[in-house]
């Protein structure tokens, strides 16, 4: 499995697909969650600043767990057969 992380000259297996779509999935949630820590800073009220870092709080637990799902695919312990 490593080494198909590493075959990057040709045409993505759909594996690889799997794995760079939940990194880029992270990045989206990490990118979100800091704007929503910077909207939280200028918030109205403190309400609007609590429900914003609750929000962000747990965006960043999804991306937890997307981030183990990832190194298990990476491991090769989760599989997405190419649809050929």
């Amino acid at each position: 499995m490593a080494d198909l992380m590493e075959m990057l000259d040709g045409p993505r297996t759909a594996q690889q697909e799997l794995f760079y779509d939940l990194e880029d999935a992270m990045a989206v949630i990490a990118w979100s969650v800091n704007e929503l820590s910077n909207i939280a800073g200028t918030a109205r009220s403190p309400d609007e600043a609590i429900a914003l870092m609750k929000m962000g709080t747990l965006l960043a637990a999804q991306q937890e767990k997307l981030s183990g799902y990832a190194d298990e695919v990476k491991a090769g312990r989760i599989v997405r057969e190419n649809n050929e």
